[in-house]
């Protein structure tokens, strides 16, 4: 299942956060692999960036009623320029349920993520503030294409990382 939600964060909270992320970025390496991304910067960012995992997991609940409780995984913050991409790829097993919000946009045009689901493929473009919600994310390709931009445009995205927690009520044997 894959979910786009428009205003997930607010202006606000996009432009404190990309303020954030150029703050932290000079004291962090990039853990981005180039025959992953070509040439993003991307790394896991303070505390900061963790509490939202807390406010937006009621939301992610939400679209999915099977999941009871999930498991905070980490978040990532990662810089696109002119070029980069994020190729075909399944998240690893302990993470299940990503979800992808733009901080920032200068450029002037779409740049959608793709996720193939089922053999069906699906793309979604965000605007700074609104959100890609994937489930199965360790189970289903996804994927940006190459950005073609000026040198000096960039997109920011956000990326949550859950794992569902299911709590089975098992049937107890009385002797009634």
């Amino acid at each position: 299942m894959i979910y786009f939600i428009p205003n997930i964060l607010s202006k606000k909270e996009c432009d404190f956060l990309s303020k954030r992320f150029d703050t932290e970025k000079p004291f962090n390496f990039s853990g981005d692999n180039r025959k992953d991304t070509n040439v993003s910067f991307g790394f896991r960012p303070s505390k900061g960036f963790d509490k939202y995992m807390d406010i937006l997991s009621p939301k992610v609940l939400e679209f999915n009623k099977e999941i009871t409780h999930l498991n905070n995984v980490n978040t990532y913050v990662r810089e696109y320029r002119n070029s980069a991409f994020l190729a075909k790829h399944i998240d690893r097993e302990e993470i299940s349920i990503t979800m992808s919000i733009c901080l920032e946009s200068t450029i002037n045009k779409d740049w959608p993520l793709f996720a193939e689901i089922d053999g069906k493929e699906y793309s979604f473009h965000t605007n700074v503030g609104d959100g890609i919600l994937l489930f199965n994310a360790d189970k289903n390709i996804h994927w940006r294409n190459s950005l073609e931009c000026d040198e000096d445009q960039r997109v920011l995205q956000f990326f949550l990382h859950w794992m569902p927690i299911n709590y089975v009520v098992k049937e107890t044997k009385t002797l009634i």
